[in-house]
């Protein structure tokens, strides 16, 4: 064991240390069939430290977006309309954030939805014509509540997106990722350009500042890079360049490739794993703004296969209200299949295992920093 030092989580400061050579703890304490895990305690410890301060942050989360096509009714304060139909699934009892307009930007409460082509608010809304691009977010607090586990020096959101208003019926259940959410804020203008190292540009686009937000998750169409087209690139900033519009990303581990204006697409990526983590990014959630969807293996560091016949959660004393199966409760992983690329990996509770399934389809989400 090698001590590389120290860090602070949670306001404690901790020696790092090179466990190569130790195996994690499955959590299997109960003895089953003798030389198991149970018997022989093999691994370390589960160990954990939370902080549960009980503040919460609001988090938007975009889930609709139109390049033209909204606007706010003038004979009936409260009321949006959409040409293309896409309310759907904005909900009575949302909350949601109006971003992009000149008049209208602020926080309403739904007072009736479901209705693809009109929202109903609480609030008063102001009389404003079909302007640029308009996106819809839907707002849940969430808890800044954290989970630090000393053995892989992981820090976890102490709780997932279950019950939380986000996703298409306001259950906390979105997508992996969807390309049929992911709505177009910039169209085709020959105007896009790609400087490194995390610098999309878009040439005389100083006037569309209003349709770009820091914590936006964003796709790019047309690049030749495959390094500029993955999709899910985080908006760090939006700053105007002269005549320019510069956005700031967050490529992760991709370097962004250098390319000559192209004729492409900026889209907002919405309602999806990605779309979360970023919002939950910008929001500072327990502080930070460096969260993201767990692997795999992160994932499965953290379930117990204690009790027989019992959910295999992670430890219910450190991540109480985590979802089973009995509750619809299977957690997207970012791990993508390699045998199906469509899919990718989410674990559920009854048996601790992993299934690969169609990245569209909706699931509770959670988020973890480090590593």
């Amino acid at each position: 064991m090698t001590i590389h030092g120290s860090q602070t989580v949670i306001g404690r400061r901790y020696v790092i240390v090179d466990l190569k050579g130790l195996v994690l703890e499955t959590g299997q304490i109960t003895v089953y069939h003798v030389e198991g895990d149970g018997d022989l305690e093999h691994g370390l410890d589960k160990a954990y430290i939370t902080d549960t301060p009980g503040t919460t942050v609001a988090v938007d989360v975009p889930h609709y977006a139109a390049n033209g096509g909204i606007d706010f009714a003038a004979t009936t304060p409260g009321t949006i309309n959409d040409a293309a139909n896409g309310f759907a699934t904005i909900l009575t009892g949302d909350t949601i954030t109006v971003r992009g307009t000149a008049l209208n930007d602020g926080v309403y409460t739904v007072s009736t939805g479901g209705v693809a082509g009109v929202i109903r608010t609480t609030e008063a809304t102001v009389l404003e014509a079909v302007g640029p691009c308009v996106s819809i977010c839907k707002r849940a607090l969430q808890t800044h509540n954290m989970v630090f586990d000393r053995n892989t020096g992981l820090l976890w959101s102490q709780l997932t997106t279950k019950a939380l208003k986000w996703g298409d019926v306001s259950d906390g259940k979105m997508a992996w990722y969807d390309v049929a959410d992911c709505f177009t804020i910039h169209a085709a203008g020959n105007d896009l350009t790609m400087v490194p190292p995390n610098i999309l540009r878009i040439v005389g686009g100083a006037g569309e500042i209003a349709s770009f937000h820091a914590g936006d998750a964003i796709q790019c169409t047309v690049f030749a890079a495959a390094a500029n087209l993955l999709p899910g690139y985080r908006v760090l900033s939006v700053t105007v360049n002269g005549a320019d519009l510069d956005l700031v990303l967050d490529p992760a581990n991709n370097t962004l490739v250098a390319e000559a204006l192209v004729n492409g697409v900026v889209n907002l990526v919405c309602k999806s794993a990605y779309a979360f983590a970023a919002a939950a990014c910008e929001a500072g959630v327990g502080g930070y703004s460096d969260w993201r969807v767990p692997n795999i293996n992160e994932m499965a560091s953290l379930l117990e296969f204690s009790i027989a016949t019992a959910r295999v959660t992670p430890d219910p004393a450190a991540f109480p209200g985590w979802p089973y199966d009995g509750d619809g409760g299977y957690v997207w992983v970012s791990t993508t299949d390699p045998t199906t690329v469509a899919n990718s990996y989410l674990t559920g509770a009854l048996d601790g295992g992993f299934l690969s399934t169609v990245k569209t389809a909706m699931h509770n989400i959670a988020i973890v920093r480090g590593g």
